[in-house]
């Protein structure tokens, strides 16, 4: 049984009240700024096809993948937050795991809506994945574990949504998703990790990398959706929950994000192993800049203390800035490990790479879907509800 906020509607499925300007907002937005971004990014692969990307031969993956890894990583860290209660038992996370849920949908949607314009074909793969059965391919793998994902998701929140939080089939259901939604992203992870040929991704943690940094994003994105949320009136716990520990799980996920980040640096920039010199060439990119000055140490100084933590606007500056930092840690990842030319090796120069202003509208395009679906939700899915004690 849940608690819900409005009976009008379709019983138990759309609750058609009255949208706050701020979920006006979003839904609109998000609609306008998404397609905008659609229509340009179509508009250009129909008339220029797949050059209207910047990639070539040695740079074969660009900003789409990049922006696909953002939302992706994140979607599977949004789900192990949705799974702390349901899974767990961790009830003080009730009031955002509905949420939390239909956040882990939407921004799968975005990342592959992203995915969907960058390999051509994308309805191939309902054929080819099934019938290939490319079962040594971690990239295979990952195809499988996120659709799997997306259907565990779809099937969680309607349990929610209808009332079903405590039942056998329900905590099963949250079972598999959790299971799925690590493995999915170590399996990502893996894609990278096992390219020996890309000394600069070639390595065991990447996996652990993008699990945990997901969970950071995913923290961050929660945090700043609930700083726009108004706490009076909620219950103790609930004002406990939005005030004082999704701050203090962004600021430790946040904190072990730059430690396993500060130990991958320094380790690329020790090892002279051919290749690995592409961790000094990052140092000169203003993605690395941006990623350790604005998403780290900004974020960690503001949260560094408790009072800046329960400030609602200082949760929105610092998981805004980390947001922007990570995501531009995505690219910079996508940039160093192409860097070095393949069976060259630096001494005729780095591969040189900047996306082109078609891949740059892939970003209004992912981001206005995501806001279009996330105020969508907002006005009629109830994403507040919680089960009863």
């Amino acid at each position: 049984m849940t608690i819900s906020t409005n009976s009008q509607g379709l019983p138990g499925l759309l609750d058609f009240k009255k949208p706050d300007g701020l979920t006006v907002a979003m839904m609109l937005g998000g609609a306008v700024v998404g397609g905008i971004g659609l229509a340009a990014v179509i508009l250009q692969l129909f008339l220029n096809g797949h050059a209207a990307f910047n990639t070539s031969s040695n740079v074969a993956w660009g900003a789409p993948i990049a922006f696909y890894l953002f939302f992706l990583l994140t979607s599977s860290g949004l789900s192990v937050i949705a799974s702390l209660d349901t899974v767990f038992g961790c009830k003080v996370f009730y009031p955002v795991a509905k949420r939390c849920v239909w956040l882990a949908i939407i921004t799968l949607v975005a990342g592959f809506s992203i995915l969907a314009l960058e390999i051509g074909h994308p309805f191939r793969m309902l054929w080819a994945m099934p019938t290939a059965l490319q079962i040594h391919s971690p990239m295979w793998w990952m195809g499988v574990l996120y659709s799997v994902d997306l259907v565990l998701l779809c099937v969680k929140f309607y349990l929610m949504h209808t009332g079903d939080w405590h039942s056998k089939w329900a905590h099963n259901v949250s079972i598999a998703s959790f299971v799925v939604c690590i493995l999915a992203p170590g399996t990502l992870g893996l894609v990278f990790g096992m390219m020996a040929m890309r000394p600069a991704w070639y390595s065991p943690v990447m996996p652990m990398y993008f699990i945990l940094t997901g969970f950071a994003t995913a923290a961050a994105f929660i945090l700043f959706l609930t700083s726009l949320l108004e706490h009076e009136g909620k219950p103790e716990a609930e004002r406990r929950l939005y005030a004082s520990v999704l701050p203090r799980l962004f600021f430790v996920s946040l904190l072990a994000v730059i430690a396993m980040r500060f130990g991958q640096i320094l380790t690329g920039l020790w090892s002279n192993y051919e290749g690995l010199e592409a961790h000094w060439h990052a140092l000169r990119s203003p993605l690395f800049h941006i990623e350790i000055w604005l998403g780290f140490v900004l974020p960690a100084i503001l949260m560094a203390s408790e009072a800046r933590r329960q400030s609602r606007t200082m949760q929105a500056v610092a998981s805004l800035l980390f947001g922007v930092g990570i995501f531009f840690a995505r690219l910079e990842l996508l940039i160093v490990g192409q860097v070095v030319p393949l069976f060259k090796g630096s001494f005729g120069g780095y591969a040189e790479y900047w996306p082109s202003a078609t891949e740059w509208m892939l970003v209004p395009a992912g981001f206005g879907i995501f806001y279009a679906l996330y105020g969508a939700g907002s006005w009629l899915l109830r994403l507040s509800d919680k089960p009863q004690d």
